[in-house]
């Protein structure tokens, strides 16, 4: 039922996109007047509008169907009556518009017929920055619109549609591609060799060969497209670093074909009901985290594809001629982070210990199996606060709605709040909540008044893995809060911190400062040292001479003695500086003699 329901809804979209997309039928009394609003002219045609226009005027179209080929050299808007009845017809004969000057708007226009030869189309916009392309529609083109190195353009709001290629970048960056409709061509979406663009919130349906297609291309981001009924809904050729994220492909050959690419991310995308949810063939360290893969003929295929991440997905198979075990040839890949994997929904065996991870691991083959397959379905949850955004990951085998974090001030509280409905019975949630979030230890409380037993199943210092379980029967919504006190300023690690770097700052200082006192004071001393070495050197000889006739003075009266004693006379120096002289005479006479 569910099938059918959404087979409609499908069918009736297509049906309301051509039909807005078709250009209402141009009365024979609409009369063409095409005006510089600037200069208050009127011009029989557009290009003699754009060649008398000056940089910055704004050209006004009305209803009517105009067989041209504009060339845009000039900084202006061209701005159309109504995007269904005002028509520039390229008769098959080359670009309707070819712009090649900078910041120019072209909105309200259906460009049509440019004819399939080379790369013509509606819009071509080479060798061209900052322009805006809003609110036309491109039909029966070879390119809708065609940029060709050119960067920093905006593309939006357009519905393209009966073309070889819907929109179609080379060698181009920094272009913004968002909210378009392109239905009904041969190819959706092209990007060669282009770097750092944005697709997102496009409709890329009901295309004959790729919805979109990356050749050599890096760094583009897909993110919320509406992906559906194509042969292949994302096809990547030798492209790397490319993310896609938040898109839902649908009712295509295979959701994803990643071919020689390698470091892409695909996170958080519904891939469900085609014949494959993702090929991969000679690619490597691609990731795969949070998505849902839901009745998909095969969910993964993978031909001599090694070292890929595949983790936090949900594989659902709820149809009995779907396949849920990958298919995978010559490939040996990652299937869990070391902490949790995937959900399998045909996989259920026993979680004993009860932490949300299956006990036994999910095989596939010999050299791939999950190994901490998850119990329940695995949910996100993404909160904004005042400082930073989180996520918080979930598993849980109920319905989980009104996910919101609660900071209260008063009592010094953060929580996380939400409800848990669904069938009655047992309901179990393992949550990981980020430390900077909300710290531990936590308190769970149902209802408002019921604390649950919880337990803390694994931390790695950051975040917290937390486990508990609740009854659910008397309430069909249980609110569930998860809480924790905000410790005081004294008790928070990072005060400490703080306390212990300003400690060991002010002990550093007053080291210094010592250090620095005594080698002054060492200084002073050699210093004081140093002049007494020089003052008792200069001051020797006096010394000596003065200590000589004070012995000589000493000692007379002695020696007069001895004289008296012995009968004998002894000749004393007369002076210090006698002996000196003497001394050294005897001293030469020595070196002579031994000479």
């Amino acid at each position: 039922m569910k099938t059918k329901s959404l087979l409609f809804f499908h069918v009736f979209l297509m049906c309301f996109l051509v039909a807005i997309a078709l250009p209402l039928e141009i009365s024979a009394e609409q009369t063409s007047q095409i005006r510089n609003l600037n200069k208050n002219e009127d011009y029989e045609t557009i290009q003699q509008a754009i060649n008398d226009a000056s940089v910055g005027d704004v050209i006004y179209v009305g209803n009517g169907l105009y067989t041209e080929n504009v060339v845009v050299n000039k900084t202006l808007s061209l701005i159309g009556e109504n995007k269904f009845n005002t028509i520039i017809d390229g008769g098959d004969s080359g670009n309707i518009l070819l712009i090649t000057a900078d910041n120019v708007t072209v909105t309200g226009f259906t460009l049509q017929n440019s004819g399939l030869v080379l790369t013509v189309g509606g819009v071509h916009i080479d060798h061209s920055v900052h322009n805006k392309i809003i609110g036309n529609v491109m039909k029966n083109n070879k390119y809708g619109i065609y940029l060709s190195y050119s960067g920093g353009n905006s593309i939006t709001n357009n519905t393209i549609f009966n073309n070889s290629y819907g929109i179609d970048l080379v060698s181009s960056t920094d272009n913004i591609i968002t909210s378009n409709n392109l239905i009904y061509n041969n190819h959706g979406i092209s990007l060669s060799i282009s770097i750092s663009n944005i697709f997102s919130e496009n409709n890329v349906s009901s295309n004959l060969v790729e919805g979109v297609l990356l050749s050599a291309s890096t760094n583009n981001v897909f993110s919320n497209n509406m992906v559906m009924n194509n042969t292949s809904g994302f096809h990547t050729i030798s492209s790397t670093h490319n993310y896609f994220f938040g898109n839902n492909v649908s009712m295509s050959g295979q959701a994803f074909f990643i071919s020689a690419s390698s470091s892409n991310v695909f996170s958080r995308n519904n891939v469900s009901f085609n014949n494959y949810g993702v090929v991969l063939g000679a690619s490597r360290d691609n990731l795969f985290s949070g998505n849902r893969m839901v009745d998909n003929g095969n969910s993964f295929r993978i031909v001599t594809s090694p070292d890929n991440t595949i983790f936090h997905n949900n594989f659902i198979n709820t149809k009995a001629d779907t396949i849920q075990k990958p298919h995978i040839i010559e490939s040996v890949n990652s299937w869990d982070n070391g902490i949790e994997g995937n959900y399998w929904s045909r996989f259920n065996e026993t979680d004993e210990n009860e932490d949300g991870i299956i006990d036994t691991p999910y095989v596939i083959d010999e050299g791939n199996m999950d190994n901490c397959s998850l119990k329940a379905p695995y949910t996100w949850f993404h909160i904004v606060t005042d400082t930073r955004p989180y996520t918080v990951d979930v598993i849980c085998n109920s319905t989980i709605s009104e996910f919101k974090y609660l900071s209260h001030e008063d009592n010094r509280t953060d929580s996380l709040s939400f409800e848990v409905s669904g069938d009655t019975g047992n309901v179990f949630l393992r949550i990981c909540i980020p430390h900077s979030l909300i710290e531990p230890p936590y308190t769970v409380i149902a209802n408002h008044v019921t604390s649950l037993h919880s337990r803390i199943v694994h931390s790695n210092g950051t975040h917290s893995w937390l486990y508990f379980t609740c009854y659910c029967s008397e309430y069909k919504h249980t609110v569930i809060s998860i809480s924790s006190l905000k410790q005081p300023l004294w008790y928070q690690l990072w005060f400490w911190t703080l306390i212990g770097l300003a400690v060991v700052v002010i002990v550093l200082f007053f080291l210094v400062v010592k250090y620095r006192r005594t080698l002054k004071q060492q200084e002073k001393l050699i210093e004081a040292y140093e002049l007494e070495l020089q003052r008792k050197a200069g001051n020797h000889l006096e010394a000596t001479r003065a200590s000589f006739k004070t012995d000589v003075t000493r000692r007379k009266p002695k020696i007069k003695l001895f004289e008296k004693k012995y009968n004998l006379k002894i000749r004393p120096h007369d002076s210090f500086e006698e002996i000196i002289k003497t001394t050294k005479l005897k001293k030469d006479r020595k070196k002579k003699k031994s000479s």
